[in-house]
């Protein structure tokens, strides 16, 4: 059903009904035509010139109007899984994988994970991804989509310098949430990449646990670390602090989650890369999705119907007589 953008410009259909009261054809004055038969060919033209002139009229107006098909989603069947990609954008991402300020032609890690994020997209055309952002507060840049354009420009921004610090919960909560709604299909996936932890208080811990059980996630975290940084994997001090070694308390949590759950640990760009590619390997289940499709507008053929219109008219003009011979 076509749809219109100013409804207004609909005022001017009734000038197509111009044409019907008023022929606009040149007179010639004669004495009588009665005694001539009638010309039928004449009477056919004249309803033609009339109808031309009338959709002409009606053509414009609909094209002024703005008349176009809005693009109905399709749904689409394929295999794949529907995947979040929940990226740190604190300001030590912005560091080299030496744990110091990236010199000029110097990779930092947040440049890395983007660049080899965005060869992860390509070679899934058939997942769907959803971008989030996270640094001292959250932000959803991408919800679950298949425009893979979309995706990986908004994964190449994430290269830009960030700023604040590491709020982990809060990024998996609202990534979490982009499964909300959504077909259960496919593999649903958080993939988080971050180079620093933080701890996760009880109420969080419980919304999180909630959320994994609720929408049946797995979760995968890519830790980039400085060569000298810790491990997740290391237990720290009995003495020390959650504070003191927040990534090994982080992991812990994540492992009593009950959901299916995988540490990469990245001290360099080769590591990082052999990380995203075990990742890239996940079992592909079918995937169903709906596909939004674009709108199509009607101005162009409506005004090409128009001028068609026009010429028309214009062509029996040139032709009409001035006087009988």
């Amino acid at each position: 059903m076509p749809e219109l953008d100013h409804p207004a410009w609909l005022l001017g259909l009734t000038a197509a009904l111009l044409p019907w009261f008023w022929h606009g054809q040149r007179r010639i004055g004669w004495a009588s035509l009665q005694a001539l038969p009638a010309d039928r060919l004449s009477a056919a033209l004249d309803l033609v010139l009339r109808a031309l002139a009338s959709l002409a009229l009606a053509a414009g107006a609909l094209s002024l109007a703005g008349a176009h098909l809005q693009g109905a989603p399709v749904e689409r069947t394929g295999t794949g899984a529907h995947l979040v990609v929940v990226l740190d954008r604190s300001a030590s991402m912005a560091d080299s994988f030496a744990g110091t300020a990236s010199r000029s032609g110097e990779e930092s890690k947040g440049e890395a994970a983007a660049r080899l994020l965005d060869a992860f997209v390509a070679q899934r055309p058939h997942d769907l991804f959803g971008v989030v952002f996270f640094s001292t507060a959250p932000m959803r840049v991408l919800g679950l989509t298949g425009d893979h354009v979309g995706v990986r420009a908004a994964i190449a921004s994430s290269a830009a310098r960030g700023v604040g610090l590491t709020n982990i919960s809060a990024g998996l909560t609202m990534a979490l949430e982009s499964f909300r709604d959504q077909p259960r299909s496919g593999s649903r996936v958080l993939l988080l990449v971050s180079d620093g932890a933080a701890n996760i208080d009880a109420r969080a811990q419980r919304t999180i646990r909630r959320l994994f059980e609720e929408h049946q996630a797995q979760l995968y975290w890519i830790y980039l670390r400085s060569p000298s940084g810790n491990s997740p994997t290391r237990l720290p001090s009995p003495d020390a602090g959650a504070d003191v070694a927040p990534e090994y308390y982080l992991d812990r949590f994540f492992n009593d989650l009950g959901a299916p759950y995988r540490l990469y640990e990245a001290d360099n760009p080769r590591a990082l890369a052999g990380a995203i590619e075990d990742v890239s390997r996940l079992q592909n289940l079918p995937l169903r999705y709906l596909q939004a499709q674009p709108r199509r507008e009607l101005a162009p053929w409506l005004d090409t119907l128009a001028l068609a219109c026009v010429l028309g008219l214009l062509a029996a003009h040139a032709m009409e007589r001035s006087r009988w011979r």
